[in-house]
């Protein structure tokens, strides 16, 4: 019985010796993310910024890592886990960041405009959305998709970023 109690008490010990001296504490960063509204160049106060751990989760409607709201003058100021990079969709109301593998790039604001800019699908019209010819190809289609774009990270260092809602 005395040396079960011994053995039973060494193991107690060692089990917290070697745990405790072995874990370390997760690496983490520090993001700076500014989000404008693209079409007045002020900061998007109220907008939830998305932090996705994997590139298809910002198409496929699974959960980010981190959903953060900017402030009054639309920044954000937070700790995450440093994992190299982040992908990045902000939103504000129906502005956003990223729609589903397209980047926006303003906002139409003339018909002669949308005379001289590839041709996108849906028919753009005054008002819509502008986006980016990833692949310049002269028309916007499911080959102008891409991931979000990304956050780079370095283990702790802060990382400064801005985007752009339309």
């Amino acid at each position: 019985m005395k040396h079960t109690s011994l053995l039973l008490a060494g193991c107690v010990a060692a089990s917290f010796l070697f745990s405790s001296c072995d874990k370390e504490s997760a690496a983490v960063s520090s993001v700076n993310i500014t989000v404008t509204n693209g079409i007045t160049g002020t900061g998007s106060a109220g907008a939830t910024v998305k932090l996705y751990d994997d590139p298809n989760k910002a198409n496929t409607g699974e959960a980010p890592a981190y959903t953060l709201t900017t402030d009054a003058s639309g920044k954000i100021t937070s700790q995450v886990d440093y994992i190299g990079g982040y992908y990045v969709v902000a939103e504000k109301g129906t502005q956003k960041s990223y729609y589903n593998g397209l980047i926006p790039i303003g906002i139409f604001k003339s018909q002669s405009e949308i005379d001289s800019s590839p041709k996108q699908t849906p028919v753009a019209t005054v008002g819509s959305v502008k986006f980016k010819d990833t692949n310049a190809d002269g028309i916007i289609n499911d080959s102008d998709k891409t991931v979000a774009p990304t956050l780079y990270l370095e283990s702790d260092q802060t990382a400064l970023f801005n985007i752009a809602v339309y």
